[in-house]
């Protein structure tokens, strides 16, 4: 059955639009399952039914046309239900709704599944026989298995034919993703493919076939150059036999296999990618389903040189285009290399497929004040390339091809926003005391984006977290022990007096280097942080002495050690930086070196219980709410698949933070947080109100949060979160933090444009 199932998901994978799609389907799984019917329903959530899609045994004239209601018959039971009916008398049963116009009253045999996305009801499956009988667990199991491989398929499907229909009626389409940076953009799509797939293609026709042979023809050629060149590289290190691969490359790139197939494809009148992407899918099947091994594999060389020569057509149109000066960037997974090579003032906002709002490159947007939406629906990104934008990052809203009157409208919104902001500036250079006189350090986390913050450091209290692993990922190799003493000195200077604590290399997990990677199963829980620093002393060492270098005659540095989960860690890691200072003494005699007082993050949950250890062996500890929460929580910060479960609101975090306060302050030591919650007004008061006296965050919210903590009381704020830490519920207590927020007059901060 395996062979069977990926069969029909791949045809359905491939068909042109949503209705063939589903032809397609009910045809497949009614012969694969030697039923008498096979149907698929669509759950219309603005009317509340179910309308038929397509059949294979019903009345086909009712596709399209027949609906039955959510609570109706039993299409609508397994929707209520979620779970399969597998019945052999279907008018039988009390819920069984008798519909003439289907055409099914022949029919005893039942059995259905649900079509479930994202917690989502998306629709329902049926398959039916005349005879009279109960489907085998065999065949119940297959169904159900391929509503679960088709769920995410379908409902991308479904989407694109509503996104196909709407831009012919010049409507507006909206995709929901999950807020990552406030803010609203107004702009032009530019779309990035940093790993193309032909699943990332669109059909499209173009009546210009010449142009299109153009296109395709220049592709070809550049993709036979890059065979050439390989096969040189390559001719002196692997024997001629292994070469000859490069020849059968380049016999299928020839006119009579592959060229011949596109351009019948190009006659038809698709565009060249469309009808590369046609002609390399159907190859891929024909081999797939071969039964010699050998050619079977032949899939995977079919594949690569589709994926090459669709590579060179797409950077040839990509070659001619610019950023526009008001981009909205997309891309399957945003990276903090693509925000970069944005023009300066040119990004207007930020969407990602995949990633999470706590990746680094969500930060990062955060840090910019970039508007961003992180894990929204995936699609075929070129679809939406040079479309016109809105992207309410509030709600978590990217609206395509917006209506004038809609871009009015979040125009004035914008405007406001900004209007607030300038709220904020006013008093960006006051001090952030509270109404009863608790004074609040706040600080920056930097690194990420060092001109910006720099030129913003009177603005701040110093430096919380510094992430030097930020300057590594943009060097080609590892940088020398002088080349980042002269980078941390230029940081350390330019914040002079005031502190900056130095987070050691903290690599691993979605933090890569180019020339240093490695892959695991599970990078969040395998080789990062410190224990990549205590398996590679030379480089740990190296740091730490460029550190100590950078510090003399300053004396503002402060270093920290990031993923400490135990005490062995923090001993190695004391022991080698007691090991620099020696060395530096013995090489600097006439030089005064400063020890620098040296902390831990505390962000693996077994730190949380060794405060006391702490207290006798480091000067101080720094939370990280981020990797904290995604540890206490079991969740993965970077998958979108489980993002709506990652929230540092969750009372067990919310208790985690107050536990470690109050073990901080019994054992009298300093302690701060540098996670994103103390970016937020909500976060900073339940913070403060534990006892959190310095917070660190990104430059765009310490104006916003300065705003905030003068206008409270402390006194206010723990009440707040003793009724905060009562809930069970995450959604329970930002309800109370925004009515809190609310009552004291500042609801302008919760404007959500509708």
């Amino acid at each position: 059955m395996l062979a069977t199932l990926r069969a029909i998901v791949e045809s359905v994978s491939r068909q042109a639009n949503l209705d063939s799609a589903l032809v397609c389907f009910v045809q497949m799984v009614k012969d694969a399952m030697k039923t008498q019917c096979c149907s698929i329903y669509f759950a219309d959530y603005s009317q509340d039914n179910f309308i038929l899609m397509a059949t294979e045994g019903l009345n086909p004239d009712a596709v399209g046309k027949f609906r039955i209601g959510f609570t109706e018959g039993l299409v609508g039971l397994v929707a209520q239900r979620e779970e399969p009916i597998n019945i052999a008398f279907a008018k039988s049963h009390p819920r069984f709704k008798l519909s003439p116009e289907v055409n099914e009253e022949g029919y005893n045999a039942f059995l259905s599944v649900p079509v479930v996305h994202q917690k989502k009801v998306l629709g329902v499956i049926v398959v039916q026989q005349k005879v009279a009988r109960v489907f085998s667990q065999d065949e119940e199991s297959f169904l159900i298995t391929l509503s679960a491989q088709l769920a995410s398929q379908l409902a991308h499907a479904e989407i694109k034919e509503v996104l196909r229909q709407e831009e012919s009626s010049h409507q507006t389409s909206v995709l929901k993703g999950v807020s990552s940076a406030p803010g609203i953009g107004i702009g032009q799509a530019f779309v990035l493919l940093p790993k193309l797939d032909f699943k990332s293609i669109e059909l499209q026709k173009n009546s210009d076939v010449v142009e299109q042979q153009r296109l395709f023809t220049q592709a070809v050629a550049a993709t036979r150059k890059e065979f050439n060149t390989l096969s040189m590289t390559l001719s002196d290190s692997i024997p001629q036999e292994a070469l000859a691969v490069f020849d059968v490359y380049q016999q299928l790139l020839d006119a009579k296999s592959l060229g011949h197939n596109v351009e019948i494809q190009l006659q038809q009148g698709w565009c060249a990618k469309s009808a590369l992407k046609i002609v390399i899918e159907r190859l891929i099947s024909q081999f797939n389903a071969m039964q010699d091994p050998y050619i079977k594999e032949r899939a995977v060389d079919v594949k690569d040189i589709g994926l090459r020569v669709l590579h060179h057509l797409v950077n040839t149109e990509r070659a001619v285009k610019d950023y526009p000066s008001n981009t909205i960037l997309i891309a399957s997974t945003v990276t903090p290399a693509m925000l970069a090579e944005v023009p300066k003032g040119c990004l207007s906002g930020v969407v990602s497929v995949s990633g999470s709002v706590n990746s680094h490159a969500s930060i990062l947007t955060r840090a910019m004040g970039i508007p961003a939406i992180w894990g929204i629906e995936d699609l075929p990104l070129l679809q939406f390339n040079g479309k016109t934008m809105i992207l309410d990052a509030f709600a978590g809203r990217l609206y395509i091809s917006p209506s004038q009157m809609l871009v009015d409208e979040y125009t004035r919104l914008q405007y406001q926003d900004s209007l607030l902001n300038n709220r904020f500036l006013k008093e960006q250079y006051s001090e952030a005391v509270t109404l009863d006189g608790k004074h609040i350090s706040l600080r920056l986390n930097a690194g990420l984006e060092l001109n910006t913050e720099q030129s913003s450091v009177d603005v701040c209290d110093g430096v919380g977290l510094y992430r030097t692993e930020a300057w590594f990922m943009q060097k080609g190799q590892f940088p020398s022990q002088l080349e980042q003493e002269n980078w941390y000195r230029e940081v350390l200077t330019s914040y002079y007096p005031k502190p900056v604590v130095m987070r050691t290399l903290d690599i691993g997990g979605d933090k890569v280097l180019d020339y240093f990677n490695f892959t695991e199963e599970n990078p969040f829980l395998g080789w990062r942080g410190i224990r990549i620093s205590l398996d590679h002393p030379e480089l740990f060492l190296d740091q730490l002495k460029a550190m100590l270098k950078a510090n003399m005659g300053l004396g503002n540095l402060k270093i920290m050690l990031p993923m400490i989960s135990g005490t062995e860690e923090v001993d190695e890691s004391l022991a080698l930086f007691e090991q620099a200072y020696f060395e530096l003494s013995e090489k600097y005699p006439a030089q005064v070196i400063e020890k620098p007082a040296v902390g831990i993050m505390l962000e693996v949950p077994s730190s949380l219980f060794m405060i006391p250890e702490w207290s006798k062996k480091v000067d101080f500890c720094s939370v990280g709410s981020n990797d904290l929460t995604q540890y206490l929580l079991a969740v993965d910060r970077s998958n979108a698949r489980v993002a709506q479960l990652f929230n540092p609101y969750h009372p067990a975090v919310l208790r985690a933070l107050k536990q470690i306060a109050s073990d901080c302050e019994y054992h009298q030591m300093p302690f701060s947080l540098c996670g994103e919650l103390g970016g937020d007004p909500e976060g900073a008061i339940l913070l403060i109100a534990m006892g959190y006296r310095r917070l660190s965050m990104n430059l765009s919210s310490l104006n916003k949060v300065r705003w905030v903590v003068r206008r409270l009381n402390a006194s206010d704020m723990k009440t707040l979160l003793a009724a905060c830490l009562a809930q069970s519920s995450a959604k329970q207590v930002l309800r109370l933090t925004r009515n809190f927020m609310i009552e004291h007059g500042l609801g302008d901060l919760f404007y959500t444009p509708k």
